[in-house]
């Protein structure tokens, strides 16, 4: 066995040392456990409100210059002669065309703006359906145009509707058209400035309402694949990349100009919030490892304080100070990993608590979702946990500079 490491297993905090070895074992857990959490809740509030917010208008956006991608006057061809080359691109789940016109719902004390999203049957509405909370998806596969709805719940209850019901909408236009629209159901994503003012309903009558034939539609929506989180964030931006070479690789003559935009382009609100939490982690985590630090180093000045004499035995019996400092390391390190398994096991208990029941929520007002989201990565836990241990370990290095400093004469006792 190492006789550095056999040394440090025979020191045994006793009296003052026994309490300052407890104090820093605490620290260094709630800090671990305080790290561990902020890391967690960051990454599951990026994938949560990046998952909501790709669901209703996808990661990657197709639309006419100089346009918002919820324009109604000019539409964009859709059938552009590179899209089938994007459709190969294998981080593309889907591509779907979109059109959009906004309209009026008269409740019984007030008249609401809704914008109406129009989509075919090829549009995947697995997004909607997670969120579903009463009634059913609407369905488009019909030959003839679908009068099917499906509205949020805080819109449903601010117009008084219920699935079943049926909604009159008008379009304004050079002239006001009215559509008698049935809901089906209704959803709530909690997002509220986006789905209390969204509708979805069959593309062919939004067509129909803006004077638009088959393949002109408002923008092209691309959906990825994989959850949200900041993989999906480096994924979407090699996806953009590569979509703005196949275009750029074409004849601009060939087609129309075309517009490629990112998702956090369009909701710029959304993901700065985002960015302002990851700060937030940081400042945390900061925080947390000077007082973890701080602690470490008084519990090992105490011990070194206590363990004088020993030192000075260790120096006159001719063992190098770079050695006895190794001993007193180790001792702080084995410290340090007792407190980072309290502090993972707390951490990890009350997140998977979190994540499964739900004991925390929040207002989604304020916060885009109802509850408190985790993401248990265990790549994030391992890379904590060994940037934390290495750190303390360099903290440590400060007060074992002490031991240079003590004199074998000065420090043995003679009995």
């Amino acid at each position: 066995m190492n006789l550095n490491l056999f040394i440090a297993k025979k020191i045994k905090g006793r009296g003052v040392s026994s309490t300052g070895n407890a104090i820093a074992c605490v620290s260094v857990a709630i800090s671990i456990g305080v790290i561990l959490m902020a890391v967690a809740i960051s990454e599951g509030f990026r994938k949560e409100i990046g998952k909501r917010a790709a669901g209703f208008t996808g990661e990657i956006l197709i639309t006419v210059p100089g346009m918002d991608y919820m324009n109604d006057v000019y539409p964009l061809q859709a059938d552009l002669s590179y899209l089938p080359e994007i459709e190969k691109i294998p981080e593309i789940r889907s591509v779907s065309e979109t059109a959009y016109k906004p309209g009026m719902v008269k409740s019984d004390k007030d008249v609401h703006g809704v914008m109406f999203k129009g989509v075919d049957s090829t549009y995947s509405l697995d997004f909607f359906a997670d969120f579903l909370t009463e009634g059913t998806l609407p369905d488009f596969s019909g030959r003839s145009m679908s009068d099917q709805v499906l509205i949020s719940k805080r819109l449903a209850m601010m117009l008084g509707l219920s699935t079943g019901d049926r909604m009159t909408v008008y379009f304004i236009g050079e002239q006001v058209r009215a559509r008698r629209l049935t809901v089906t159901g209704l959803y709530d994503i909690q997002l509220e400035n986006l789905d209390e003012k969204l509708a979805v309903m069959d593309i062919r009558q939004i067509r129909r309402l803006n004077g638009w034939e088959d393949h002109e539609s408002s923008c092209l929506e691309i959906a990825l694949g994989g959850d949200g989180g900041k993989a999906a964030d480096r994924r979407r931006i090699e996806v953009y990349d590569e979509i703005g070479e196949i275009i750029m690789d074409r004849d601009i003559t060939a087609d129309a100009p075309v517009v490629v935009r990112r998702i956090d382009e369009i909701y710029p609100g959304l993901f700065d919030w985002l960015a302002l939490l990851d700060l937030n982690v940081l400042v945390v985590m900061a925080l947390m490892m000077a007082v973890a630090g701080f602690n470490m180093i008084s519990g090992l000045l105490i011990i070194l304080f206590e363990r004088i004499s020993m030192i000075g035995l260790l120096k006159s019996l001719g063992m190098r100070t770079s050695n006895i400092c190794k001993v007193f390391i180790y001792r702080g390190g084995a410290i340090v990993l007792k407190g980072m398994l309290w502090g993972n096991a707390a951490a990890i208990l009350l997140l998977a608590a979190q994540k499964w029941l739900k004991p925390f929520t929040l207002n989604p007002v304020n916060y885009f979702v109802n509850f408190v989201p985790v993401e248990l990565n265990p790549l994030h836990i391992i890379a904590v946990d060994i940037a934390a241990f290495v750190l303390m370990l360099i903290i440590m290095i400060i007060p074992s500079l002490f031991i240079a400093r003590v004199s074998p004469a000065r420090t043995i006792k003679v009995s």
